[in-house]
């Protein structure tokens, strides 16, 4: 199971993870899904103080644990939250 996953499962009511990336940037966000992009995997998560942003991470495995590495390119940017957009249409409210 992953580091993120296994924070997920610890947490009781809400689904505030804290990630800290590989800029050494740490913060606290709202988990909303995992999302998989052929053999990569993606966290989608929403800063605690914004109004509804998004921030996509990619999460990388190692044998030390997890790295989260901030999605800037617009394509992969774009195509994670396609998949996000569709797993979760009947969750949130996208328009």
């Amino acid at each position: 199971m992953s580091d993120l996953l296994d924070q997920l499962n610890d947490e009781e009511e809400t689904a505030v993870v804290t990630i800290t990336d590989t800029d050494g940037k740490t913060g606290e966000y709202e988990f909303l899904d995992l999302v998989f992009l052929g053999d990569r995997q993606f966290a989608v998560v929403s800063p605690t103080d914004s109004d509804g942003d998004v921030v996509i991470f990619r999460v990388m495995q190692y044998e030390a644990g997890e790295a989260y590495i901030r999605v800037h390119d617009d394509v992969t940017l774009l195509r994670v939250f396609d998949v996000f957009r569709l797993k979760n249409e009947d969750e949130f409210d996208f328009d």
